[in-house]
């Protein structure tokens, strides 16, 4: 089973992620099977977090079955990407910290000559 993950990066008090897909058994330290964006939980000065997604990767892992980790699902709520998942006795959600979602940079391409 395939699933996408969070994978821990950065230095001590100054977490960064790579969103990852990965084996769901596979540590999230190990090599990524492709890497779908980053997430910055520490907010800046707006108090906004730092998320680059692409969109189109994370839509095809999601309709092949990939499993999203509740943190990256509620990245992916947030991107509508997925439905956000219901919580138990709250009516309406509560509001939470802004996320500014950026796509992903695409990859250069080489001219032809």
């Amino acid at each position: 089973m395939i699933s996408i993950k969070l994978a821990r990066h950065g230095l001590k008090n100054t977490p960064f992620y790579h969103i990852v897909v990965l084996q769901s058994r596979s540590r999230p330290t190990r090599k990524p099977i492709e890497q779908l964006g980053t997430f910055n939980p520490l907010p800046d000065k707006n108090g906004t977090k730092a998320v680059t997604l692409d969109f189109e990767r994370a839509k095809y892992w999601i309709s092949v079955g990939a499993k999203p980790s509740d943190t990256v699902s509620r990245i992916l709520a947030k991107a509508d990407i997925i439905p956000p998942k219901p919580r138990p006795g709250m009516p309406n959600p509560a509001p939470s910290t802004p996320v500014k979602i950026s796509p992903a940079p695409a990859a250069p391409t080489t001219p032809s000559a």
